[in-house]
């Protein structure tokens, strides 16, 4: 407003101004005035260019000091510019940097809303791992129970072969005891096969005394077939390189001179008259070496031997077990009241035999017959049966306690009415 309030100003001052310079001139031109000797015509042009002037002037200095707009204006116009000038560049710049940072602000703006939908993928991918994670979790706990169960069975199948195991090492053994029993027992077999025939040739020797028999006549039988001639009972225990010194030597040499005593003889040598072979020994001595019990160790002939003749022996390993157990039945028989005392007595000693020679057969370390029932017992029996005449008893020989191999060979007499 105080804007055109000026302009207005100096247009009535600038038409007030030249309304004075043309009377001036008027004046000036009627009066024909010179100035510097100048025509009236010049002067009056002189006079009006400096009225022109002085109106300018005037006019300038009156807005000058009226307004700081045309001071500025007219002092400072070119700073202005220059500055205009230097500040529209400063925009130019600042706003070329504005829209490279909106371009930037943009562009972050894209990757801002980028990375806000790869921040909903990775978070949906991230609940789907969750999901999956639990899932897992529920299954690696179903394994886990799984496994423990199975750990369970194995643990118990563990426990099966440990019992199964232990099982084939008692089954080995037993295969071992045996097979140790079938040698013995095919030496057995072989040994009363040979007493069978001795047993024949003695009858036919009696029946008939014919030259094939003459030998044996001349030559008396000294040892037949299954005859022991030592026993001993081994400890555990022993080094392998010690066995034959502290058990097999001693018993050989032992066995060697009941032989000796008895008339066997090897040809060429005085002080020797047994046979035993190598590998035999060699076996027992490994044998015994392995022991973890106690066992009872026979020297035992293998075929009839006659006077100045050698004897062939073998030696038989009898592990320590249980033969017989308490109350077993070895041998039994039957006899009738009325039978006569010296029959019931002879029947008692044939069951007395009978279980001798199991024991024996057995590998049990037995007694001499005469020790294994007092003539007391017998009698007490024999009364037992003869107080009945009418009934049938049957007559045991049972096992008095647990009868192991190395243990003495104890027997009784049991009565039992039929």
């Amino acid at each position: 407003m105080f804007g055109f309030f000026i302009i207005i100003l100096i247009i009535v001052f600038g038409g007030g101004l030249a309304l004075l310079g043309d009377r001036v001139g008027m004046k000036v031109g009627k009066k024909r005035l010179t100035l510097f000797g100048l025509r009236p015509k010049y002067t009056s042009m002189i006079i009006t260019v400096l009225t022109g002037f002085f109106i300018a002037g005037l006019t300038l200095l009156i807005l000058t000091l009226m307004s700081e707009y045309v001071r500025t204006a007219i002092f400072e116009l070119r700073n202005i510019q220059i500055s205009l000038k230097t500040t529209t560049q400063k925009v130019n710049l600042l706003t070329k940097q504005m829209v490279k940072k909106e371009e930037e602000y943009n562009g972050l703006s894209e990757k801002h809303s980028q990375l806000q939908v790869q921040k909903e993928q990775i978070e949906e991918q991230l609940e789907k791992v969750r999901t999956e994670q639990q899932k897992v979790a529920k299954e690696l706990e179903m394994k886990l129970k799984e496994l423990a169960a199975k750990e369970k069975e194995l643990q118990a199948k563990r426990e099966e072969v440990k019992v199964n195991q232990e099982r084939v090492a008692n089954l080995s053994r037993i295969r071992i005891d045996l097979t140790n029993d079938i040698i013995n027992k095919e030496a057995e077999i072989s040994r009363y096969t040979q007493q069978i025939e001795n047993l024949e040739n003695r009858l036919m020797q009696l029946s008939d005394l014919s030259d094939k028999n003459q030998t044996l006549i001349s030559k008396p039988m000294l040892f037949l077939v299954g005859e022991i001639l030592t026993a001993k009972v081994v400890e555990p225990g022993i080094p392998a390189d010690k066995v034959f010194e502290t058990v097999i030597e001693p018993m050989l040499n032992e066995a060697n001179k009941i032989a000796i005593n008895r008339g066997a003889r090897i040809p060429g040598k005085a002080d020797y008259a047994l046979r035993v072979t190598p590998q035999r020994v060699a076996e027992v001595c490994a044998q015994l070496s392995e022991l973890k019990d106690k066992a009872l160790v026979r020297v035992v002939v293998e075929n009839n031997s006659v006077a100045e003749e050698p004897v062939t022996a073998t030696i038989e390993v009898y592990p320590n077990e249980i033969v017989f157990k308490n109350g077993d039945v070895i041998a039994e028989t039957q006899v009738v009241g009325k039978t006569p005392e010296s029959t019931i007595r002879d029947h008692i000693l044939s069951l007395l035999i009978l279980a001798n020679h199991k024991a024996i057969e057995r590998g049990v370390d037995s007694e001499d017959l005469k020790d294994l029932l007092s003539v007391s017992e017998m009698v007490k029996l024999i009364n037992e049966i003869k107080a009945d005449p009418e009934a049938t008893f049957k007559i045991q020989l049972v096992a008095d306690g647990d009868i192991y191999r190395i243990n003495q060979f104890k027997v009784k007499l049991n009565l039992k009415k039929m």
